[in-house]
This record gives structure tokens, C-alpha cells and sequence, in this order.
């Protein structure tokens, strides 16, 4: 428990980072106070509501002095660039973004490349739409539903879900986040996060198993009912 404490500590710095960091699914418009392109990434600080944030993308022409939207992205925190030589207390890598006024809409998304310098930072990947149908459920498995309803007399056990992901972070701490749904539940309990290891992409079919925690509080607005802990992925 110790430890898994201590994880969700570190996962509470790297979604939040800083009071400064928009949630990820909210468009951000700052003024550009300082740029720079260098290992295949633009360096950006970004003025915003009295506060400075630093941004990383793909190369973009911009300029100080410039508007930017953007949204989406990975927070890491106390990140080194050796490209910049410089540690970034905390730094969010963007994949939609634009410059106000002369380019396309924030919601355009552009690749992220992958270089040794920046291994394991992703760009946050869109959700899949949610899908309609029942997946059905795995021998000696539980639906979304389930979990949730006896979620109390499953704590601290091993449980089977199958369902389809709708969302895919990857690496963040060395961990995987997947959220799976299965046809079951009611808005909002009609997901599940499990933490994992193991890879796999949105829209894929899965079955996992792990330990079931409930009412974990990262703090900050992240609350999560029921998760999955130390998953596996089939």
C-alpha cells in the first residue's frame, strides 16, 4: 500500500505539475515570451493568466510576442532536455497546437516525434468514441457494472474485466494507464482505469486482472471510485 501510495504521489505532480497546468482536455491561449527549436522539438514559454508555462512540440514557426491555443499533452515534471541543456520543473508536450491568427485550429493534431533524448513522452491520445455495443463478459470476470456495484466486497481482490480501450496514456512513471469500457455502467460509472505494464491501443478488445482499490484520491479533482491496480493485459 506504502508504495502505491507513494506512485499515486508521483502521478498527482505529474498530471497537475504545477497550478499553472490546464487540465488536458480544456484549449489554453497564451502569449509566447520565449522560443526556441532545438532536437527536433520548439521550446516554448507561454504567458497565460499571469502565470508562465513551458510547452514542447513539434517544430513550429513562432514567434515571441505571438498567440498560441493548445491543448491536450503529457505533463512531466523535473524533465532534463539534453537538446536544451536545461531541467524543466515542469514542462507539458503538446501535440495540438496553433498560432492564433495564421494557423490550423488547435484540434489539428500533429505527430510527435520520437527521439532517445525524449523516450517515453507521448502526446495524450484522444479517447475513442464511445462504442454501443455489450462486450461481452469474461469467464470468471466482472462487467463495469459490477465492479462498481460490489466494489466494497471486491477491495483488495483479484478481478477479470474484458471490454474494449477507450483511452491509452503510456509511460507515465514507467506505468500504463487504460481506460476500458464494456457497455455497462451509467455515466460516470461506466469506465474503468486499470494501471498496467503491459501496452496496448485504443480501440483493441482486452481482458485484464488485478487488484481492485476504490476511492483513491490523487487530489486536485482526480478521484477514482474503483481501479485497477498491477494489471495484465490479454
Amino acid at each position: 500500500m506504502k508504495i502505491f501510495k507513494q506512485f499515486l504521489t508521483a502521478i498527482v505532480a505529474l498530471l497537475i505539475a504545477s497550478a499553472g497546468v490546464a487540465a488536458p482536455g480544456d484549449v489554453q491561449k497564451g502569449a509566447v515570451i520565449f522560443v526556441r527549436t532545438a532536437g527536433g522539438y520548439t521550446y516554448l514559454q507561454v504567458r497565460e493568466g499571469g502565470k508562465e508555462v513551458w510547452l514542447a512540440t513539434t517544430p513550429l514557426q513562432v514567434a515571441v510576442g505571438e498567440q498560441v491555443e493548445y491543448m491536450g499533452g503529457d505533463v512531466m515534471t523535473q524533465f532534463h532536455s539534453q537538446a536544451m541543456d536545461k531541467t524543466f520543473d515542469a514542462i507539458r508536450f503538446v501535440s495540438r497546437i496553433h498560432v492564433v491568427g495564421r494557423d490550423a485550429p488547435a484540434a489539428a493534431t500533429q505527430g510527435m516525434p520520437a527521439d532517445k533524448a525524449h523516450q517515453g513522452v507521448g502526446a495524450a491520445r484522444p479517447a475513442a468514441p464511445a462504442k454501443a455495443e455489450v462486450i461481452a463478459k469474461a469467464k470468471d470476470g466482472k462487467t463495469v457494472a459490477e465492479l462498481y456495484a460490489q466494489k466494497d466486497s471486491l477491495k483488495g481482490r483479484n478481478v477479470v474485466l474484458r471490454g474494449r480501450v477507450a483511452k491509452f496514456s503510456k509511460n507515465i512513471l514507467g506505468k500504463n494507464w487504460v481506460t476500458v469500457v464494456d457497455g455497462s455502467g451509467k455515466a460516470p460509472d461506466d469506465k474503468i482505469v486499470a494501471i498496467t505494464t503491459d501496452t496496448t491501443s485504443v480501440g483493441a478488445v482486452v481482458t485484464l486482472s488485478g487488484e481492485l482499490k476504490t476511492d483513491v484520491n490523487l487530489g486536485s479533482g482526480y478521484r477514482y471510485k474503483v481501479i485497477v491496480d498491477e494489471a495484465r493485459l490479454k
